[in-house]
């Protein structure tokens, strides 16, 4: 056989196959790409919900008139009086628990 006989019949097997086999293969490219972008698309953005300071202070232990933040009279964990605290904890603790942090929340835009 020839070789130019053998290459032009290899080419024509080749084209016939590729025709062949080409929709097919772009048939399954195009679903799996279908499949994907379902997959991915992101369900639509539900607004932040607003957040609730009297809320979140009540749950805190914490008063607030919408000006300043006061703690509550009762520790509720514990059920003590915030003036009656154990000997061993550090004066200082106390302190910073029991100062008022409203002018520096205003500061930071908390408020």
């Amino acid at each position: 056989m020839d070789k130019q006989l053998l290459k032009a019949y290899i080419r024509t097997i080749v084209e016939e196959e590729v025709k062949r086999i080409l929709p097919e293969l772009l048939s399954e490219a195009v679903a799996e790409v279908k499949q994907l972008s379902e997959q991915t698309t992101r369900p639509s953005a539900q607004p932040k919900p607003k957040l609730d300071r009297s809320k979140l202070a009540a749950m805190m232990g914490i008063e607030y008139d919408g000006q300043t933040l006061r703690a509550t009279s009762t520790d509720k964990v514990h059920g003590r009086l915030p003036d009656d605290v154990p000997p061993d904890v550090n004066p200082e603790v106390v302190k910073a628990i029991n100062k008022d942090y409203s002018q520096l929340m205003k500061t930071m835009g908390i408020v």
